[in-house]
This record gives C-alpha cells, sequence and structure tokens, in this order.
C-alpha cells in the first residue's frame, strides 16, 4: 500500500503509548456527524505567486483520523500531498495549552505553537514526503520529494471570528524543496488555528484568505451566514456580509463592513488543486487580488459549489 508509507505507518503507531486503545477507538469522520475537531493551517505566497505554500493539519481525536494537507508552488510549479488516512493519537489540543504539537503518525509532518493560541508567540513547522505535480485530487504519496520547513512570527489577533477560530498574519521564515531544488522565502503570511465540535464540510462554503505587507481579508460566504474582517492599513473592521462569483478566472467579490460601506475586489486564480474530502473534491484556488486598490495575495477555495448561492 504505496499511499501509506508502511514502514512508516508502522513506525509511527509503534510510538504511541495506548496504540491498542487508539486502535479500538470509532474510525473516521463522517460527513454531517458532530466531532471534536482541531485545525492548523500555514500559507505565504510570494508577490509573483511564483513561490509558496499551504500546509494545513486538522485532528479528529475522538474519531481516530487526522488530515494532512501540504502544497508548494515553486517555480511556478505545484507540487502536492494529501492524506485523510492517518490515525489520531487520542488527546485533545486545546487552545488554552501553552504548548500544542499537532502531528501525524507514520508521516515526517509536524506543527508546534509555541504559547497558547490566543496569545501565540511563534509556529513552527515541517513536512518531508512524496507529493504530486499538479492539481492533485488523489490521496496518498506520489514519487516526487517536497520539503517544507520554517516558523511564524505572528502579529495581532485578528478579530471578528467565529469562537474557537484564531487568524493571524504575520512573518514567515521557510525553505522549500523539491527533489534536490531547495529555495529561502521570507516574508507577510497568514496562519489560523480552530477548535470545534461542529459537523464539518456539512454545507457549502466559499473562504477567501488574502494579504499584503500592511493589509488582510478573511471572509467567508455560507448559506445564512458570512463573516470576516478586513485591514487596508488602518486596523481591523468586521465583514457583515460577503459576496462573491462564481469560479472564473478573473473572480469579482464584494463585502458589507459594519457601521456602513462596502469594499470591493477581484482575484485571479494563478493555480488550482483539488483535495478529496468525504467523497468529493475541495476546490482550492491561489489567487492575486485587487482590493480597493490594494494588492493581495491568497487563496479563495470553494466547497460544494454546485450549491453555493454565490451573489454576484
Amino acid at each position: 500500500m504505496k499511499e501509506l508509507n508502511r514502514r512508516g505507518f508502522a513506525a509511527g503507531l509503534a510510538g504511541l503509548p495506548i496504540a491498542t486503545a487508539a486502535s479500538a477507538r470509532p474510525q473516521g469522520v463522517i460527513a454531517g456527524q458532530s466531532t471534536w475537531s482541531e485545525s492548523v493551517m500555514v500559507l505565504y505566497f510570494d508577490e509573483e505567486v511564483r513561490n509558496g505554500f499551504s500546509f494545513r493539519l486538522s485532528r479528529y481525536p475522538d474519531r481516530n483520523e487526522t488530515w494532512a494537507w501540504v502544497h508548494i508552488l515553486m517555480d511556478g510549479e505545484l507540487y502536492g500531498f494529501t492524506e485523510r488516512r492517518i490515525p489520531s493519537t487520542p488527546e485533545r489540543l486545546e487552545p488554552g495549552t501553552p504548548t500544542a504539537i499537532y502531528s501525524a503518525p507514520g508521516f515526517d509532518i509536524r506543527m508546534t505553537r509555541l504559547g497558547p493560541s490566543n496569545d501565540m508567540k511563534a509556529l513552527s513547522f515541517s513536512a518531508a514526503i512524496k507529493g504530486r505535480h499538479g492539481p492533485g485530487g488523489i490521496d496518498g504519496e506520489g514519487d516526487i520529494p517536497i520539503a517544507l520547513e520554517g516558523v511564524f512570527h505572528p502579529s495581532a489577533l485578528r478579530g471578528h471570528s467565529p469562537e474557537g477560530r484564531f487568524e493571524r498574519t504575520g512573518r514567515f521564515e521557510a525553505t522549500l524543496g523539491v527533489g534536490r531544488k531547495r529555495t529561502f522565502l521570507s516574508g507577510t503570511g497568514k496562519a489560523h488555528e480552530q477548535t470545534q465540535t461542529k459537523p464539518r464540510f456539512d454545507k457549502p462554503f466559499t473562504y477567501a484568505m488574502l494579504w499584503g505587507q500592511h493589509t488582510s481579508l478573511i471572509g467567508l460566504l455560507a448559506p445564512e451566514r458570512s463573516y470576516g474582517n478586513v485591514d487596508l492599513g488602518n486596523g481591523d473592521v468586521a465583514i457583515k456580509a460577503m459576496q462573491v462569483e462564481p469560479w472564473s478566472p478573473v473572480r469579482k467579490f464584494a463585502a458589507r463592513l459594519e457601521g456602513g460601506g462596502t469594499i470591493t475586489g477581484q482575484a485571479e486564480t494563478v493555480r488550482g488543486y483539488n483535495v478529496p474530502v468525504l467523497g468529493r473534491l475541495w476546490r482550492g484556488r491561489i489567487v492575486r487580488a485587487q482590493v480597493e486598490g490594494q494588492r493581495m495575495v491568497g487563496m479563495i477555495n470553494d466547497w460544494r459549489p454546485e450549491e453555493q448561492i454565490y451573489g454576484l
């Protein structure tokens, strides 16, 4: 079973102090079912959107499942690895713990938060796996060595997020590797953590994550709810309602702000990729954007777009 790297998988399980108990726990996330979940994500792309990364770990300890998504953009080419069939250790990583280590047993994939979630001091991360070239859409290892290692230095916590979600921009220092090639990156990017018990991926959504050196936009559009915040260099303002066009190579969006006023923008897709999730494909798109004349980079992602009410 090439996808799960049998030797690494077995070694990872052997290191768990309660492996027998873990194997007896329920197996796998079930669509629409409430369960405790934890996720952490880091994103960075340079201004030319030729180099960068998107790296996410999601843990479901009560369902004995971990999801890992690693995507690297290097010299304009996209490489990725996704896997949802990784076991999870049973402990919960609470937001208030002074240190949290997110891992993927059996794989060389890890993130470590220093400081509680609401007062993070740093977030280090590393991954060394074999991935695939191109947009993906298949779980499991490929045949191209890809590597990512770095640290995120957070700025102030962004406001106007749901309980349990912690959004930040900040400075990255990271090294990317594809095969024998290596490149060093530094600059402004984004990170977030979230803990919750609500069902995941049970409704369509579109999620925008954009940033610049002194700017940020975070926005969610979903049935019966939308939220976010925008900072165009003068501090956070809450987004009360978000509207987005259906996907196109250049995609318009608008947001109504707390206290009145509207901002508009558009995003050009540079690269897209797909992730298998619960029998469907999650659509990720790396973009360069203009928001009220400000240049930003980031991602706009869609889940179940055929059911979404986009509003533009």
